[in-house]
């Protein structure tokens, strides 16, 4: 979050990619059935097929939630908190958490799935730490990297 123009929105492009990475692996990991675990006469996806069904959606919403949200929150942040020590990674882990909650509930009220706006919020949740740990790991690379080069 300290980083401005295009270096901030490289590392949140490459975060959005990575996490969807990330959470598309886990994602056809937990839904694929092995071999030894199938029916006879039922219809299974590859793992393969299962991450690149899953992959195109997820994307999307790490772009939009990453790349076109996290922005707004990062600003929202810096302009009326400080956000030094305990309490700053307080802030910014609690600012990510409560943009999971909404982007669950607007991704529940965008499918018309308002029976399932937990389910939705949580994996919006675990979607925003995901992206919140790998932006912070970049921004923590690059920021190594520059200061090396000084």
């Amino acid at each position: 979050m300290y980083l401005n123009g295009y270096k901030y929105i490289f590392i949140k492009i490459i975060a959005a990619i990575v996490s969807t990475i990330a959470f598309t692996l886990y994602g056809s990991w937990k839904t694929y059935t092995p071999l030894s675990e199938r029916l006879y006469n039922v219809g299974y996806n590859s793992f393969s097929g299962l991450f690149a069904f899953n992959f195109v959606p997820f994307f999307f919403i790490f772009i939009i939630l990453g790349v076109i949200l996290s922005p707004m929150i990062d600003s929202i942040i810096l302009s009326k908190f400080n956000i030094k020590g305990i309490k700053g990674i307080l802030i910014i882990v609690l600012s990510y958490l409560f943009l999971g909650v909404i982007s669950g509930i607007i991704i529940s009220a965008f499918f018309f799935r308002l029976d399932g706006i937990i389910n939705y919020i949580s994996i919006s949740i675990i979607g925003a730490m995901i992206f919140l740990f790998f932006q912070t790991l970049f921004q923590f690379l690059l920021f190594k990297l520059g200061s090396k080069q000084k």
